[in-house]
Order: structure tokens, then sequence, then C-alpha cells
């Protein structure tokens, strides 16, 4: 009987996740499993951040720690239990598969200059203890953060982790537990840390 009435809380506080969620993002028909959030940092109003076509459906975790950035997800996509941060444009074509525990990051989170990491140290502090989120001062100028695009028909393993500035070409497969930090190749297959190509798809299994 408990284990019910958790499940049915649960399902209330999930359901009114999406509520939330739904001003900030436009879903055609797709669907959003149990583990969906949407959590954005210093919203715009009216602005949409995540874009998806039809029949695609989310179990993951989608954060924009500032208010830039848009996620678009194209028609027919699975991403599974995996964690999408965005600052400038993460984007999914037709046709993904995305197992849980990967990460997609377009950009550093901090400077590569000492200094300017101080002074995000000071500033979270600041913030927390005077009640707001404790990154809403951080200066995002001085972070770098480039695009992340990822072809239709890739499929991507568990526990990956998918740097900014890559391109995953049309029908990669990226191994579980990789870490891709240069741009993988379409109809390839690469695994590793760094990922790097282990074969090529056999032509008669590409799409034509």
């Amino acid at each position: 009987m408990i284990g019910v009435i958790i499940r049915k809380i649960k399902h209330l506080m999930f359901l009114r996740r999406v509520r939330k969620a739904k001003r900030y993002l436009t879903a055609g028909n797709s669907h959003f499993f149990e583990n969906f959030r949407l959590n954005i940092g210093m919203p715009i109003k009216n602005k949409i951040y995540l874009k998806i076509g039809n029949d695609s459906s989310l179990d993951c975790t989608v954060i924009f720690e500032s208010e830039t950035g848009e996620v678009s997800v194209g028609n027919r996509c699975f991403i599974g239990a995996s964690t999408i941060i965005c600052k400038s444009k993460i984007e999914f074509e037709d046709d993904v598969f995305v197992a849980w525990g990967t990460y997609f990051y377009d950009h550093d989170s901090h400077s590569i200059d000492y200094r300017e990491r101080e002074k995000d140290i000071t500033a979270q502090l600041k913030d927390y203890r005077e009640g707001r989120g404790f990154i809403e001062s951080k200066n995002w100028s001085v972070v770098n953060t480039k695009a992340i695009k990822v072809g239709s028909n890739a499929w991507i393993g568990m526990n990956c982790i998918i740097l900014k500035g890559v391109s995953i070409g049309e029908g990669a497969i990226v191994g579980a537990g990789s870490v891709v930090t240069k741009d993988v190749a379409p109809w390839t297959i690469v695994g590793g840390n760094p990922a790097k190509v282990i074969k090529e798809i056999p032509i008669e299994l590409r799409k034509a």
C-alpha cells in the first residue's frame, strides 16, 4: 500500500514538472518519461529553450545554467536517463538513440585563467549566502562554448561524455564509456578515452 502511494506521489510530481517545463518547450506528439527534467537557471520569458519533433521520447535532464542556449531534438529520437548541459546549442537530428548515463556538455564551465575561477568561487558563495541560485552572478563571457551536433541515425552508448564543439556524423556509433573530444565521421564506430575509430560500418548497413 505504501509503495502504491509513493508511486502515485512520484507520478504527480512528474506531471507537475512537465507542466511547468512546457512553457519553455515545443514537443509535437513526443513523450516524456519519469526522469525528464528541464532546469533553466535564469529563464527569459517566452523563450523556447527545447524544441522536440514528433515521435521522440525523452527520459533525460536538460540544463541551461544561464539565460542562453537552445537544444533541438528531431523526430523518432530516444534519449535515455542522460544529462544535456547547454550554453550555446546542442542539436540531435532524426532517429538518434542515446543510452543512459551520458553527458553532453557544450561549454568549459570555467575559464582556463585561475583568476577567473577564483572570481567564480567568490561569486558562488555570495549568491548562495544571499539566497540566489549559486551561479546567478557567474561571468559567462570568459567561458568557451561551442555547439554540439549529433547526426541522424547515430547511436551513443551508456556513460559517455560528449564535449563542446563535437559533431557526431550520420549513423555513427559511440561505444559505452567513451569520451568524445573530436568530430566522429559518419558510419564509423568509435570508443575509448579519448574516443578513436575502432572500425567502419559496412556499406550494406549504411543508409542509402
